[in-house]
């Protein structure tokens, strides 16, 4: 319920307004009085410094209140019936002469008026002011301008007395207040809905792992979040009302300023606050293209990267650490030194990553890379292949179940916590896992068959080959969750994308095979060669199996072409579709199409509704075999 109070002009009927009142069950009526305009502004600061919420009255009031409260204002306006009965009244105390009629008073006072002069057989003359000081002089102008009577309040009609003018005043009908209320119950829904909402906001900001603060123009602190609070009150006390220069010492001034003044905002900003590292983003607040002050996320960087050395060997066991390194991908290429620079700027945040590419093109690489570049580099990594499992029994193993027996496993999200959780083909997870998944996002985890949440701090790594896009238009994906995992999205290029890049993992597979099965060979320049220029449709995953197939089966010491691609044909045969590998539908699509039509382009792109050259371009850039043309 909304705390409301009813201020008017006049001497007040409590009880009617009380039964009025009980039509609007969200108004909680706190105070119903007259109030003269000496004394509003004095009695609504009262009133809100109280919990009053909102304040329903009139006219000069209504302006005054508006200008010095910050609490919703409800007007209430003369309505056309009571406006009438009015004019009637005059013209039937002043006989027939009275056709000429001043209305004076605020605006904010009166409804529409358009139609009245036609309704009355009146000429109505309106002065409508915006000061106290104004009445008593439109008072005068309109006798001056000929009218008969004029109606007011009580200003107007003292004014009009003394001048021995015909005047009313503004009624005070209970059909306006009724009007008021009404429009009174609509603001306090917002009412209740804002203040659920800041109460939701509160518990999420109250929730959150993250330290957030609200700093003003000047750089004092405002407003500071639970986790920030219990962060800094061990070294600072309550931070509330400081500089954040007092707290934050080592945050550069001209950063800063840069946001407070010129509106930049600032990412991952390591600073120190008493020997604690912190990783610190400023964004500016505006308002009305003005900067008010900022809001500062943070985290402490030391606490993340804190592990139990136990704990860290037990993991190990396991196989839940990340072996692959930035250090350890091909730079060789703009796009893939482009990669590289993706991958360590997004590992500075605990945010979700959503990693996209074509199937064996090294995503589970790219996920490992980001875990070692991160604060949690020493923590769990947790992978899990979401296609390897039935819905239940990974849900099962993501989210345990309530009431297992003391000393079993923990589940994997339970593994991961403080560290990483990598969900590989995370289109196969089902719905019900998907909103669990979620839930683990914002920081929230429940065992399946129980409603206790608790916290928890998981970054979540997810990895596709399949457009995820699509499968929420089909319903098998929910939108929530993918907007949640693209925050921080990377895409990993295929193999065919640069030469250079296929014979860099050529090497780097067959060494690791080599060393496993203790033989070692020498491989060509022709089958370097053929290794550049062959499109690996498998990617990675291709061209691991072809380097362990070549260190086995060979039987001599040199490797050439030939037996380089006797060992790709066995594995893909050359009528084998490449489409098959590559992750996006649309490939597959065109390769149906190559097969309806028997490689006919013309037909092709007809049906797909392109021009040929474009096809051209789709075939050239997915990859698609020629034999579909012949």
């Amino acid at each position: 319920m909304t705390k409301t109070a009813i201020l008017l002009p006049y001497p007040a009927h409590y009880e009617t307004i009380l039964r009025m009142t009980e039509e609007y069950p969200s108004l909680e009526i706190i105070c119903v009085q007259r109030a003269h305009i000496d004394e509003v502004v004095g009695l609504g600061r009262d009133l809100e410094n109280k919990g009053c919420e909102l304040i329903v009255t009139r006219g000069v009031l209504a302006q005054l209140l508006h200008e010095t409260l910050t609490i919703p204002i409800v007007e209430m306006k003369v309505t056309a019936q009571e406006m009438g009965m009015v004019i009637r009244e005059l013209k039937e105390r002043n006989g027939q002469d009275c056709r000429s009629i001043g209305l004076i008073g605020y605006t904010n006072m009166f409804g529409a008026t358009n139609h009245y002069e036609e309704l009355f057989d009146v000429s109505l003359h309106k002065y409508f002011v915006r000061s106290r000081d104004e009445l008593e002089p439109a008072v005068e102008q309109a006798l001056l301008d000929g009218c008969a009577a004029v109606i007011g309040g009580n200003t107007v009609c003292r004014k009009a007395e003394e001048l021995g003018l015909p005047f009313s005043s503004i009624p005070s009908g209970m059909e306006s207040l009724s009007i008021a209320l009404h429009n009174a119950s609509m603001v306090s829904y917002a009412i209740e809905l804002s203040k659920q909402n800041n109460a939701e906001i509160e518990v999420m900001l109250n929730n959150t792992f993250a330290g957030i603060m609200q700093v003003d123009r000047e750089g004092v602190i405002r407003r500071i979040n639970k986790s920030g609070c219990d962060f800094l009150e061990r070294y600072l006390g309550d931070p509330v009302g400081k500089k954040i220069q007092q707290v934050v010492p080592s945050l550069k001034k001209k950063t800063l300023e840069d946001a407070l003044e010129e509106g930049k905002e600032s990412y991952s900003i390591y600073v120190n606050s008493r020997n604690m590292e912190i990783v610190l983003n400023i964004a500016p607040i505006r308002i009305d293209s003005r900067i008010q002050g900022a809001v500062l996320t943070f985290h402490e960087g030391s606490r993340i990267t804190e592990m139990d050395s136990e704990l860290h060997k037990e993991l190990y066991q396991r196989g839940f650490i990340a072996n692959f390194t930035v250090s350890q991908m091909y730079t060789g290429s703009k796009e893939t030194k482009r990669l590289e620079q993706h991958i360590l700027k997004v590992a500075r945040y605990s945010e979700p990553v959503l990693i996209t590419g074509e199937k064996g093109s090294g995503l589970n690489k790219a996920a490992e890379a980001i875990h070692n570049a991160s604060f949690l580099k020493n923590n769990a990594f947790v992978p899990v292949d979401c296609d390897a499992w039935l819905p239940e029994t990974l849900d099962d193993m993501l989210f345990g179940r309530y009431g297992t027996r003391p000393g079993s496993n923990p589940c994997l999200a339970e593994l991961a916590a403080d560290g990483t959780l990598y969900l590989n083909n995370v289109e196969m997870l089902s719905r019900e896992s998907q909103y669990k998944v979620l839930n683990l996002i914002r920081g929230r985890f429940m065992h399946n068959g129980t409603n206790a949440v608790r916290p928890i701090k998981v970054r979540v790594i997810a990895s596709t080959s399949t457009d995820l896009v699509t499968r929420i238009d089909r319903g098998e994906f929910r939108q929530d969750l993918y907007y949640a995992l693209s925050t921080l999205s990377t895409d990993v290029p295929p193999v065919r994308h640069q030469k250079e890049y296929a014979q860099y993992w050529f090497d780097h597979y067959l060494n690791l095979w080599q060393k496993k099965y203790k033989r070692y060979l020498k491989v060509t320049q022709g089958a370097l060669k053929f290794v550049r220029e062959y499109e690996w449709p498998g990617n990675l995953e291709q061209i691991a199996s072809v380097c362990e197939r070549i260190v086995l089966l060979t039987e001599q010491r040199n490797i050439d072409e030939i037996f380089v691609k006797k060992q790709v044909d066995q594995i893909l045969s050359p009528g084998m579709d490449k489409a098959a590998y590559t992750r996006d539908e649309e490939a597959d699509r065109i390769a149906e199409l190559l097969r309806k039509h028997h490689g006919n382009r013309e037909k092709v792109a007809a049906e797909l509704g392109v021009s040929k050259t474009t096809l051209w371009r789709y075939i050239k850039k997915y990859g698609i075999e020629k034999d579909f043309f012949h």
